[in-house]
Formats: C-alpha cells, sequence, structure tokens
C-alpha cells in the first residue's frame, strides 16, 4: 500500500464521525449502532479491496464492450453478503432495510460506483416483492441459495420505457405517459408485451419485477408488478447501452414479446403497482442518494490523499484557495449525507416500522421456509382473500401522510445527493488540473459517473417537484392500495 493510500483510508470517516445523531441513539440502543458499524467497516473492507482495484479497469473493458460483465466480481460479492443483504432473514439473507442498505452502497460507490450500482440494482429489483409478505420467498431463497453456492443470479427493475422515463415514477404523469407496453389477461395469467429501456442489471438478471399497465388506456389506475423469469419465452436482451459512467453495470433493452407469467407471480394485486412503485422509491431514493454521496467522497479522498502525499501536488494544499474548495466540498457531502441518513430513519422507523414490529410478520417468518413452497399453501396466499388481506395489513401498519412524507425526504436526498457528486467531482477535477498523476484518471472515472446520479431514479426536476409536493404545499398522495380491489374477467383492476 502506497502514502498515498494509506493516507486516503485515514481520511474515511467512522460511522460515529458520519453521522452525529449516532452518538445519541447509540444511548438508547447500542446493540444498533454496533451493528450499523460492523456493516459499515465490513463493507468498505471489501470494497477497498476488491472493487477499486479493479474499478480502471473494469470501466476501460466495458467501454470498448458494453457487453462485458465482470461476473468473478459479483461471485466474490455473493461471498461477502453484497447480494443478499437486503433479503429477508427468513429466505437466508440479512434482513437490511433502506439505512442499512444507504450505508452500504456510500461504501461500495466511494470505491466504484458502476460495480456498486450492479448490487444496487439487484437490490432494487428485490424490493417490490419485500411488499408481498412471504409470496415470493421461494424464489429470494433460491437467491440467497445462488449467492452462497459462488453462482449468483442477478435481479433487475424494469420500469422505463423508450417513451416513458421519468414519467413512470409520478402518478400524475403516469397517466397521462406514453406507456406501450401492456399485459394481457390470459388463461392462468398474463402475456407482457413491450420494450423496456435503461434497465440496470437487465442484460444479467435472471428475475426481473417488470412494471406494465393491463389497460393500456389507463396505466395509472391498472399500473401491475409482475415476477419474470428470464429465461421465459418470449423474452430477449436487444441491446447494452454504450454508457458514459457507471459502466460496469449494464443498462439494456429489453423485449417482451408475449411472454407468460403466471398468476402466482403477480406481484400484490393488478393494479396496485402505482403506489408500489412510489413505497419502493421512498425506500430506494436514500440508497441512489447514497451512491451519489460515495462517489463525492471518493473524489475528496482521492484528491486529499494527492495533495498529502504526491511530490507533484507540492504547495497546493498551502495555498487557501485550495483549502477553502476543500472546505465546501467536506461541507456538501456531510450535508448529503444526512439528507440520505434522515429519509432512510424515517421511512424504517416512522413510515414502516409499525409493519416490522407486526406480530403477524413475525409470526409469518416463524414457520419453516419450505413450507411457502408447497402447492397448496401457495395457492392459498395467492388467493384475493389473501391478497386482499395483505392490503388490508398494511394500511393499518402505515398511512399515506406518513409514505408521502417519506418520499419527499427521499427526493430531497436523492436531489441533494446528485447535485453533490456533479460538483465535487468537477472542483476536484480544478484542483487536480491536467497533472498526469494516477489520481487524474480515477477523478474523471468518477466525475462520468456521478451524472447518472442526476437522471436515474427520476430526475433532480421530479424528485424536486416530490418535495414541494410532500415538504412544501403539504400534499398527500395515494400511495397505499385500496383495502378490496375488483378485477373483472378480463383480468382489468375495476
Amino acid at each position: 500500500m502506497t502514502a498515498a493510500e494509506t493516507a486516503l483510508r485515514g481520511t474515511a470517516p467512522s460511522l460515529r464521525e458520519a453521522f452525529p445523531r449516532l452518538r445519541q441513539l447509540e444511548q438508547h440502543d447500542r446493540g444498533y449502532v454496533r451493528r450499523l458499524e460492523q456493516l459499515q467497516l465490513q463493507t468498505r473492507q471489501f470494497a477497498d479491496i476488491h472493487l477499486r482495484e479493479v474499478a480502471l479497469e473494469v470501466d476501460r473493458r466495458t467501454d470498448e464492450d458494453p457487453s462485458y460483465f465482470d461476473w468473478d466480481l459479483v461471485r466474490t460479492g455473493g461471498r461477502h453478503g453484497m447480494l443478499d443483504f437486503l433479503l429477508p432473514a427468513q429466505v437466508g439473507g440479512g434482513g437490511c432495510l433502506t439505512t442499512q442498505c444507504a450505508i452500504v452502497m456510500e461504501e461500495l460507490c466511494a470505491a466504484c460506483p458502476g460495480l456498486g450500482l450492479i448490487f444496487g440494482a439487484h437490490g432494487l429489483g428485490i424490493s417490490p416483492l419485500l411488499l408481498d409478505g412471504p409470496l415470493h420467498w421461494d424464489v429470494m431463497s433460491e437467491l440467497a441459495e445462488s449467492a452462497r453456492s459462488g453462482e449468483p443470479m442477478l435481479m433487475a427493475c424494469a420500469l422505463t420505457e423508450p417513451d416513458a422515463g421519468t414519467d413512470v415514477e409520478d402518478l400524475d404523469l403516469l397517466a397521462k405517459a406514453r406507456i406501450s407496453s401492456h399485459a394481457r389477461r390470459v388463461p392462468g395469467g398474463y402475456s407482457l408485451s413491450g420494450v423496456k429501456r435503461f434497465i440496470s442489471n437487465g442484460g444479467v438478471a435472471r428475475w426481473l419485477t417488470v412494471l406494465m399497465p393491463v389497460d393500456p388506456r389507463r396505466p395509472a389506475e391498472t399500473w401491475t408488478c409482475f415476477l419474470v423469469d428470464a429465461e421465459s419465452k418470449g423474452f430477449s436482451v436487444a441491446r447494452n447501452e454504450h454508457k458514459m459512467g457507471q459502466r460496469a453495470c449494464p443498462a439494456s433493452e429489453l423485449v417482451f414479446d408475449e411472454v407468460f407469467v403466471p398468476d402466482e407471480r403477480v406481484v400484490a394485486r393488478v393494479g396496485d403497482g402505482a403506489g408500489a412503485t412510489l413505497i419502493v422509491l421512498a425506500t430506494s431514493r436514500p440508497p441512489v442518494a447514497a451512491i451519489a454521496t460515495g462517489i463525492a467522497r471518493g473524489a475528496y479522498e482521492r484528491l486529499l490523499g494527492w495533495l498529502r502525499e504526491d511530490p507533484e501536488a507540492k504547495g497546493l494544499l498551502e495555498r487557501q484557495s485550495v483549502q477553502l474548495r476543500l472546505a465546501s466540498m467536506a461541507e456538501r457531502i456531510h450535508l448529503a449525507r444526512q439528507a440520505y441518513m434522515d429519509a432512510a430513519v424515517e421511512m424504517d422507523v416512522a413510515t414502516l416500522g409499525g409493519a416490522m414490529k407486526s406480530p403477524l410478520l413475525r409470526s409469518l417468518g416463524a414457520a419453516p421456509n419450505r413450507l411457502y413452497r408447497r402447492p397448496g399453501v401457495r395457492r392459498l396466499m395467492t388467493s384475493s382473500p389473501a391478497r386482499d388481506g395483505l392490503a388490508k395489513f398494511l394500511s393499518r401498519s402505515t398511512t399515506d401522510a406518513a409514505i408521502t412524507r417519506s418520499l419527499g425526504l427521499s427526493s430531497l436526498a436523492k436531489a441533494c445527493g446528485g447535485d453533490t457528486a456533479m460538483s465535487v467531482t468537477h472542483d476536484a477535477l480544478e484542483i487536480a488540473g491536467l497533472t498526469d498523476a494516477p489520481v487524474r484518471p480515477e477523478l474523471e472515472k468518477l466525475w462520468r459517473d456521478a451524472k447518472l446520479c442526476q437522471i436515474y431514479e427520476g430526475t433532480n426536476q421530479l424528485n424536486r417537484i416530490e418535495v414541494y409536493r410532500a415538504l412544501v404545499a403539504g400534499e398527500t398522495m395515494a400511495a397505499l392500495p385500496p383495502v378490496k380491489r375488483r378485477v373483472d374477467a378480463a383480468g382489468v383492476a375495476a
């Protein structure tokens, strides 16, 4: 390890340094803080050893060939728990919530945002399933087992379309969006047709959570989530995009040509997808903000290590103008981190805390996992009364107002983080100048990686509209599904 690398690792903040509020929380629940610290340390060690060392090489190879994918790195990540931390403990996963997920993503992306996004996109694919109780625990068990076996299966979430990107992430915009995909009712399930574009992990995923309307004329009212096996007939990968940044994680165009999905692989109920999307975004945007914060931190730490140790940088650190820029960078990173932690804790404790502590959820988790694989049990769980019961449970555990507030805080964190990543990487490049020192290629890569943080998970403009609605105008969005939902013979939600 070089002197610069040693200095760099000394600048990474501990959990208590990163989040001063945890010093107060520790007085009430010391074990919780210790578990977070252990997770942060384990992830940081994995990222330092396995991600940063290969980041530039993987970026170069993927630039030359967008179909290149580092499966060896994914296998290593599986052995270190990077693929199952979001899976429920009942299926052999880590049982992490939004807060832990965000901490993991900052650490991974401070080393390499593209490689970190592989694990983040995998978690995003899992997220809709977590709202469906034990219904899909059989697939989630397979995911956990595959990670441990050394032959991991990845997930992805397919939401955006060629003519509908940010539109599909807002209830009002979805009603008017140019949706071209649709799911048609057929005996025993649904037939999916259409194209999904810019899907992270899409070309390498074995399972996908896919959102389409059952009635194209009423996309907002009939938006539905389906769990799709990538080995299904009619599914294909049209291409992988040649990206500017975060190249290690493929963004793919996916084609659904009459792909059959059985009834039991409908996630929640037909027509519940729009509200579920809001809940998923409220839980996924803090980790996305953490990705951006990690990019900013990675640039700041590399620059500071270079300034302190590299002879080519001699004298720069003594200039007050540089000192002021560094102070401003540290300030923006710290505030972005507080924003994503505020949103994550709000979601885990205030918004979904009631559901997490429910005796019902605990009792379901106490049953052996093999029970949920039995055909008779699965028929019971996929029945209309069972799905209505799950919607009723969710409505009793939280409120539309709480979800709206969480979405507002999460959107604030996401927009703040994306802008912070762009501004900090830009400042770092300006300070480094045109030097040919090893830090320059790393900073250039992080600057390219940062731009995507202002675009995916809804553009920053949309996120600020959500902030206005939730935190300024005081609106309440209809995120929770109705307790009962009627579906006609064609499978269209009424």
